[in-house]
Parts: structure tokens; C-alpha cells; sequence
């Protein structure tokens, strides 16, 4: 479950990813286009406009190529940092990925540069519910073949997609040096993007875990099932150990009630308070909609066949409440010590959070 503790030389280029370096950055490479593959199950409501390409890096990344986006180079241009939000659960079947999928469309409807990463890296299937068949994946850029630029691909909804690799077990158990290169090609990715979402792998694996862990945001969605809620409070109990207490927020898929769905995360929220000392914050509930598995049937988003269902307009909700959270906020109940500590790991970029875990795991 865990990898095992790093050489002195993979630490050494662990900490080189981390910390800037004293050189002045060399000039990002012009924009290129993006060829948008569309796959026999989308429907022609499914139409997407040309998205901006983002900057491709002109050459492999380097052992000394920073991922600090505090540096002062990026001061001076005054860059933004994508946020990333991710989508987990505690086990499989609670419509994760779907969620992941709507909530993408539903950013990029509010004017925003979307990207959504498929890091469900055993069972990848964001590319199945959008009606896209890919010509390359995530395991592509993991094996170093391609770019990240060059596997990502336009998606019904106006986002693009890093589709990943599934049923490709050694994804799933990536070491050191691949994580890295992975690492290394979200770089880029974060400079020339608002909202990064991360449809991490069900579970509570290592790696699904570690993508989770390094988001700004994490939604964990549930049904109302026992076995569910028992699973995403697990999940839950894995991330808080890992450090996450701000930003964990719990979503009730397949609700047949709103009274139903805060029945849900009050005893989640409940248990959390009483044995992690940390509080869930409730971001809504999906509905049952019999329009969503019509559009999964379609491969194509509910959220972009479906506008009007009440499935969509949840997803649009729950939009709306994760771009309405204050980037420094933290809870209520926090000190002021707690809050600008917030603040200051909420600068930190998606990469940077992540390579800092990856860097500390034992």
C-alpha cells in the first residue's frame, strides 16, 4: 500500500522538484491546438466550441525544473494557480467519476478553463461518459511517451480531458520515478488553467489518497447506503491522518430527499466531529434522476443532454458553492493562526502539494 522509503538520490530530486531554482526561467513555448476526438456514442447536442489550447513545454521536464509556484519570477508576473478540486469515495459505484464529469462541465459553463483528470488510474472511465475513445492516455505520459498536452483531448461541456488508463494494473501502483514524471507534465498544466478537477481512483489506495490529499478542495460523495457511508467516512478518516481537515466537503448522490441527504452528513459529520475532531461540511445532494443513467447509456455528460434535469441543476449548485469558497477562508470555528496558515498552503499549487507529499511519504 505504501511505497518504500526513497534513496538518498530519489529525495534529492524529490527536493530539487520542490524548491525552486536560483535561474530565471526559460519563456514558455507558443500555444498549440488540441485535436478534439469525438466518439460514435456523443450525441450532436454534445458539440463543443474550440477551446484555447494551453502552453506546451518545449522539452522534457528536467531533475531541476521547479514546481513551486511561489517563485519569484511567478511574483513578478503575478501567475495564478489552477485550484484543484477532487471527487473521491470510499468505495466504487456511488457515481464518482459522473459527478467529476458534471461538475467539469458545470465550471467551464461559468466561463472558466476546466480541466479534468481522470486519475482513477485502475478503472479510468471519464472517457466512456463523455463518448470520447482516446487515442493515448495517462499511461502514455507516465511511460514518457507523450506529453500531457498531448494526450488531452476536448469533452462534451467545453473542459478538456487527461484521460487515464484503465485496467492498467502497474498505473495503479506507480513508483517513485513515474509519479514524478507525471508531476513534471502537470507543470504547465496548472499555469494556463483555472479549476483543475481530479477524479481520483474509489478507495482509499495510496495513490487515490495522495491525489486527493494534494487538492485545495475534496468532495466525497456517497449514496445513502450503509456500506457507503461507512466507506466514505473511511475515506474520510484516511485523508484527515494525512493531514486534510479544511476543504472536506461531502456530497449525497442518489438522494431520494434533500432531508434524506443532510440525514447522511449529519451522522458523518457527526462521527467526524467526535473521534477525528474535524468537521465535514455539506455541499449538497444529487438527486435520483432517471435522466442520468438515460446520458451515461448516451456516454455523453447529463449535465449537456439533459440541462433542465434536477440532476444538472444540483451539480450546478454544488458549482456554484465550491466557487464561492474563499480561497483563505477556512472554517468558522478556526483561530486566526489557523486561518492564515490556511491561506498560505491555499497559494500552493496542486504539483507542489502533491510532489510535497509524495516527497514525505515513508
Amino acid at each position: 500500500m505504501h511505497d518504500r522509503t526513497p534513496s538518498p538520490d530519489q529525495a534529492e530530486r524529490l527536493r530539487r522538484l520542490v524548491i525552486p531554482p536560483r535561474t530565471v526561467p526559460a519563456p514558455s513555448a507558443p500555444a498549440t491546438q488540441v485535436a478534439t476526438p469525438v466518439g460514435k456514442g456523443a450525441s450532436a447536442s454534445a458539440a463543443v466550441a474550440p477551446v484555447p489550447a494551453s502552453p506546451t513545454p518545449s522539452a522534457p521536464a528536467t531533475s531541476g525544473l521547479s514546481v513551486s509556484p511561489v517563485s519569484s519570477g511567478d511574483r513578478a508576473r503575478g501567475n495564478r494557480i489552477a485550484r484543484a478540486i477532487a471527487v473521491s469515495s470510499g468505495k466504487g459505484g456511488v457515481g464518482k467519476t459522473n459527478l467529476a464529469v458534471n461538475l467539469a462541465v458545470a465550471f467551464a459553463a461559468r466561463g472558466q478553463r476546466v480541466v479534468l483528470l481522470d486519475a482513477d488510474l485502475g478503472l479510468a472511465n471519464a472517457d466512456v461518459l463523455c463518448g470520447i475513445t482516446p487515442r493515448a492516455t495517462l499511461e502514455d505520459v507516465v511511460s514518457s511517451e507523450r506529453s500531457l498536452e498531448d494526450v488531452m483531448v476536448h469533452a462534451p461541456g467545453g473542459f478538456r480531458l487527461v484521460p487515464g488508463a484503465s485496467g492498467v494494473s502497474r498505473l495503479a501502483d506507480m513508483g517513485q520515478t513515474q509519479r514524478r514524471n507525471v508531476l513534471d507534465q502537470l507543470l504547465a498544466l496548472e499555469r494556463s488553467t483555472d479549476v483543475i478537477i481530479v477524479d481520483t481512483g474509489a478507495g482509499i489506495g495510496a495513490n487515490s489518497m495522495a491525489f486527493a490529499a494534494a487538492a485545495h478542495s475534496i468532495v466525497v460523495a456517497t449514496t445513502p447506503e450503509p456500506t457507503a457511508i461507512a466507506d466514505a467516512y473511511g475515506a474520510i478518516k484516511t485523508l484527515v491522518a494525512r493531514g486534510c481537515r479544511d476543504g472536506l466537503r461531502l456530497v449525497v448522490n442518489m438522494a431520494a430527499s434533500e432531508d434524506e441527504a443532510r440525514a447522511v452528513h449529519a451522522r458523518i459529520d457527526r462521527v467526524a466531529r467526535a473521534f477525528l475532531s474535524t468537521r465535514i461540511e455539506y455541499a449538497g445532494a444529487i438527486p435520483l434522476d432517471p435522466l442520468v443513467p438515460a446520458a451515461v447509456r448516451r456516454r455523453a455528460p447529463f449535465s449537456v443532454v439533459s440541462p433542465d434535469a434536477p440532476a444538472s441543476k444540483a451539480v450546478r449548485r454544488l458549482a456554484r458553492v465550491l466557487a464561492d469558497e474563499s480561497a483563505g477562508a477556512g472554517s468558522a470555528d478556526q483561530s486566526a493562526d489557523a486561518r492564515n496558515d490556511h491561506r498560505s498552503d491555499q497559494r500552493k499549487g496542486f504539483l507542489a502539494r502533491l510532489a510535497a507529499l509524495i516527497a514525505a511519504r515513508p
